[in-house]
């Protein structure tokens, strides 16, 4: 999977558990049919009314036959009048190209581990997830990415962070423009996770990692904590 689709809704006051529940029931196996690949399903933590997903794609061609298939198909036609009345916004879309291999990101779970559970819930158990964006200068980008990889995600990890991927914008320019995307040269986003929230923020408080970055100038970052939905493959996992 190169290409990664960082979808980010703005729903109807009050229907994320609705849109939560009638997404998960209708659209992670039907976007496989079609090649399109849903990592991850979120709530925001302090934002009720946002909804954060995660496509992967084997590469532009694949996004390219995969949307015109999806969303030009009758599973779709059928479906997008109900999915459309609960969105007031999606087109915060960041597409992206890992820096890594994506099944690091998942651990190799697929949509037929997490079929059974129930659509929509929220556990506990699946932890929280972190979306670090970190955007520096024009033409600064190599230099973050190498500051990342040398010293803060070494930093990260020996703190007891549990990072799972980086990614930087796909550039190559979007061919699907019915579907209006964000491809920012200055930006590294950094995907993380941790057992609860409450671990999350005792790690954050150490100034190891991101923190650092923004504080030496090299980077302003913003950060959105994600809770993982019971289906999602992207989540907290204990180490093995």
């Amino acid at each position: 999977m190169q290409v990664i689709e960082l979808r980010n809704y703005l729903l109807e006051a009050g229907r994320t558990g609705d849109f939560l529940r009638y997404f998960e029931e209708h659209f992670l196996f039907s976007q496989r049919d079609e090649g399109m690949h849903v990592l991850g399903q979120f709530a925001v933590v302090d934002q009720p009314d946002r909804f954060v997903w995660i496509r992967a794609f084997a590469d532009m061609a694949a996004r390219l036959r995969g949307l015109r298939g999806f969303y030009g198909g009758h599973f779709w036609q059928a479906r997008r009048d109900v999915a459309n009345a609960m969105m007031r916004e999606h087109h915060d879309v960041h597409l992206l190209r890992p820096l890594g291999p994506v099944d690091a990101v998942t651990a190799g779970a697929s949509l037929e581990d997490r079929g059974s559970e129930p659509p929509g819930v929220l556990p506990p158990e699946a932890g929280v997830v972190v979306l670090d964006f970190l955007r520096t200068a024009p033409g600064g980008l190599a230099r973050l990415v190498d500051v990342f990889e040398q010293e803060m995600r070494p930093a990260l990890i020996e703190g007891g962070h549990r990072v799972l991927a980086h990614f930087v914008a796909e550039l190559t320019p979007n061919d699907y423009p019915r579907l209006p995307v964000i491809q920012d040269p200055a930006l590294l986003v950094v995907l993380s996770a941790y057992p609860d929230q409450t671990h999350y923020v005792r790690l954050r408080a150490d100034g190891r990692g991101t923190s650092a970055i923004e504080r030496n100038g090299s980077a302003e970052a913003t950060t959105l904590v994600l809770r993982p939905t019971a289906r999602s493959l992207i989540r907290y996992r204990e180490e093995t």
